[in-house]
């Protein structure tokens, strides 16, 4: 018996599991929502990213926003009490410092009075709005990472919120 029928059958049964797996993942890659899509690059104007661990690429959470503070680096800060499925998100340092919020940042949406914070947003503003209030439903989608320099969970920086 000739070889090349055994090494086309090889090679034919090769390029049919490459293709296989190259569409699994192509599917995975569209079935993700768009809103975990990093849009217009916003995680490269990130001020001192190096202080930022990944836990997961992307997630999303509600909650009820209790604060909103405007930072000199030119992010605001919404801190949110996350609804009870996602009691599990915040870590024990957002227990014991926030009472069990969850930060969501909004960067490069206000002022920058941060000197080194001002190279990160350069050429950049954030188009989120409109910026949510103290007692307003949060929705947030964005990369969920624990900051090294606090030790608390955060949803940072923002990639969609929704206000209900």
């Amino acid at each position: 018996m000739k070889p090349w029928p055994i090494i086309s059958l090889i090679l034919i049964v090769l390029a049919s599991v490459g293709a296989a797996v190259y569409y699994v993942w192509e599917a995975s890659i569209m079935g993700t929502p768009s809103l975990c899509r990093d849009p217009n690059n916003i995680s490269s104007h990130v001020y001192n990213p190096a202080r930022l661990q990944t836990v997961r690429e992307c997630v999303t959470v509600s909650g009820i926003v209790n604060n909103v503070i405007v930072e000199d680096d030119g992010d605001y800060h919404v801190w949110f009490h996350v609804d009870p499925q996602y009691a599990s998100l915040p870590n024990r340092a957002n227990n014991d410092y926030r009472q069990g919020d969850l930060l969501a940042e909004i960067i490069c949406a206000t002022t920058i009075t941060q000197q080194d914070a001002v190279l990160a947003c350069e050429n950049y503003t954030n188009q989120i709005l409109p910026i949510p209030n103290s007692n307003q439903n949060i929705t947030v989608t964005g990369p969920y990472v624990l900051d090294n320099v606090h030790g608390w969970i955060e949803v940072h920086p923002v990639y969609f919120p929704s206000i209900s």
